[in-house]
């Protein structure tokens, strides 16, 4: 028996399948184009009327050294250094970091910008320059008085922040000074070292509870409840430095963030215990302070910064964090120290 081909399914005639078929696949050749399937020529599909150029930046070994998540350090930089005012104006820009790369879309002025801050945090990578930061807390500003031939000004924005660059061994002397008082404390985290690009961060608090509220509860004795909840002081302070290209300058960015209890405001309600006594509720009155600062001084001195008599909302290492809370919550005097170590040098 001579075998016969298989009858050809009713349907789409086979011309027009084809010819169906190539329509697609035009379609999704465009559409993978606009969307930048083949990478950099997508930038051409962007407005640029400013003279917008595209440009990749390799900053892999950055992100090798400083580990996972690390470009977002090199994005917060550039946008510190060039203004977010002109990433968000009439300009249409784009600036986009993964752990290999960072994309940019923006005029050439920028772009020169964007190419120096991305050589600060790739050309040492290989052996990162490191900084020692330190914070103490001070009962008295008095000291500045004994140790005001060595501190030497820089400038500040914040109303009653102060800067002061001094070498490392007077720093050292105004260090050891200042841990010899009785009124003086530090961080229980002790000195924090950074790489250079890398934010070093500092911190220290308590959990502080009280009562919120009184809950009327028939169903239980003595018939209400009272509703506990709770408060976080602490201080968070954030440096980050990174040395200048030419390796003569260190800039730091500081962020600030304080927050304590001053005092807990009782309110009297129209309750009594087992015993008669009314009871009452608890309000707290906070106290907050910012503080955001960028620093510029040179490689070999030591950056000193007093942030003035502020909050220290840190226990002491040797007693209970959830003591009662003072009358009056006392006040002292920041300082935060920033020394850089150069790689190679002891």
């Amino acid at each position: 028996m001579i075998p016969r081909a298989a009858p050809r399914p009713a349907g789409v005639p086979v011309r027009l399948r084809r010819i169906r078929s190539l329509i697609a696949a035009l379609c999704w050749a465009s559409l993978s184009l606009g969307l930048g399937w083949w990478g950099e020529a997508a930038w051409g599909q962007l407005p640029a009327d400013a003279g917008q150029v595209w440009k990749t930046y390799d900053i892999a070994p950055f992100v090798q050294q400083a580990g996972e998540g690390s470009q977002k350090h090199v994005v917060d930089w550039i946008l510190q250094d060039t203004g977010y005012g002109s990433w968000h104006g009439d300009t249409v820009a784009v600036l986009s970091a993964n752990a290999k790369s960072l994309r940019c879309f923006h005029t050439p002025e920028i772009q020169e910008r964007v190419a120096e801050t991305v050589a600060r945090f790739v050309e040492d990578a290989a052996a990162p320059h490191r900084f020692a930061v330190r914070v103490l807390g001070v009962g008295s500003p008095a000291w500045r008085a004994d140790a005001r031939p060595l501190l030497r000004p820089i400038p500040t924005s914040t109303p009653g922040v102060q800067a002061w660059m001094m070498s490392r061994e007077e720093a050292a002397i105004l260090v050891a000074t200042l841990r010899r008082r009785g009124d003086c404390q530090e961080l229980p985290t002790g000195p924090v070292q950074a790489a250079n690009g890398l934010p070093a961060t500092l911190s220290g608090g308590r959990k502080r509870a009280y009562v919120q509220d009184i809950a009327l509860r028939p169903d239980i004795w003595p018939g209400w409840q009272t509703l506990g909840a709770s408060c976080d002081e602490g201080m968070l302070i954030d440096v980050h430095p990174l040395i200048s290209r030419d390796g003569t300058a260190v800039e730091a960015v500081l962020r600030c963030r304080i927050d304590q209890i001053e005092r807990m405001a009782s309110v009297p309600v129209n309750l009594a215990d087992a015993q008669g006594k009314r009871l009452q509720i608890e309000v707290p009155q906070m106290v907050a302070v910012r503080v955001g600062e960028r620093f510029r001084w040179p490689i070999g001195q030591v950056l000193v910064i007093g942030l003035g008599l502020v909050p220290w909302p840190v226990p002491r290492q040797n007693t209970d964090g959830s003591a009662a809370l003072p009358a009056t919550a006392s006040r002292t005097d920041v300082v935060l120290v920033v020394e850089p170590r150069l790689s190679g040098v002891p």
